[in-house]
């Protein structure tokens, strides 16, 4: 199997994780917002300190960068360390966001909406990273926005609010995004997702405070899987885009809203209207033609 194979299947793997986590995130109800935000992230906290701890006491514990090769470490450079803060706080904040669109909304809805984030990250890069927006994207964009309105529904009433929530999580995981770019290969993958689950863990524990459910035996498990599948499905995505350049690839990450819809189905017998569907394939196919179009 070739590298870009290897890449493609790892892109697929992400996204069922990922679309797994989406679901028992849905199957605990009683258990409060930020306590389901906090195992997402203090599991991954865990699995990415054995890795680091591992890679430095091991002579081949080294990542690349500039060219140099630098040994693996927890905190990061300190030139990098304010991207690395607001890749957190982006990143964090959209995470609850999404979180509360999930519990509130269909799973296929929530994960369509999500899926908007690549169309804010062509929007923010054009302002802070001044990458140019051209007609191709421009069309992308507006049929986005259309395919978004139709999952949305918009309504004067409070009911629209899960499904903004899953728009507004969408702009911040974008913000995330750029900040990931700006990154770039200056810090180690397991360095990122360290320091990200470090604070994003700490940030949830004020609200323990104020709302706190003691899990029993069963949700536990699924709260322990909930963090396990994120773990698995960001280094999945890690090692995807670190073998094939993402102009290639990133298509398929896509597949989670199959995944979400096929699971959401499956497990808590939901079924996403024609609207939503419809919303749905506008955002998918706007996607797939700006991908065919970078491409070329």
């Amino acid at each position: 199997m070739n590298l870009k194979n290897k890449s493609i299947l790892l892109m697929l793997f992400s996204s069922l994780t990922f679309s797994a986590m989406q679901i028992i995130v849905k199957l605990l109800p009683q258990i409060p917002l930020m306590e389901k935000v906090f195992f997402r992230n203090f599991i991954c906290l865990i699995i990415a300190y054995f890795i680091i701890k591992k890679n430095i006491d091991s002579p081949r514990g080294f990542f690349i960068k500039n060219g140099k090769k630098h040994m693996e470490h927890f905190w990061g450079f300190k030139e990098n360390r304010k991207y690395l803060f607001y890749r957190y706080l982006f990143g964090f904040t959209g995470l609850i966001f999404f979180f509360y669109a999930t519990t509130k909304m269909l799973a296929a809805d929530a994960a369509i909406l999500n899926k908007l984030s690549p169309v804010f990250v062509m929007i923010l890069a054009h302002f802070l990273l001044k990458e140019e927006i051209n007609k191709t994207k421009v069309l992308v964009l507006i049929i986005s926005v259309l395919g978004a309105l139709l999952v949305i529904k918009p309504q004067f009433n409070f009911s629209v609010i899960p499904a903004l929530s899953g728009f507004i999580s969408a702009i911040l995981s974008g913000a995330a995004y750029i900040f990931i770019r700006l990154i770039g290969d200056k810090e180690s993958p397991y360095t990122t997702v360290f320091y990200f689950s470090l604070l994003s863990s700490l940030s949830c524990i004020p609200f323990f405070f104020f709302e706190f459910a003691l899990p029993n035996f069963y949700e536990l498990l699924l709260l322990i899987l909930l963090g396990l599948f994120a773990a698995l499905g960001q280094i999945a995505l890690t090692f995807a885009y670190r073998g094939c350049p993402a102009s290639e690839i990133s298509i398929y990450d896509y597949s989670n809203i199959i995944f979400s819809s096929l699971l959401g189905y499956f497990f808590l017998k939901e079924v996403p209207d024609w609207l939503s569907i419809i919303g749905g394939l506008l955002i998918i196919s706007s996607s797939f033609y700006l991908f065919v179009k970078l491409k070329n």
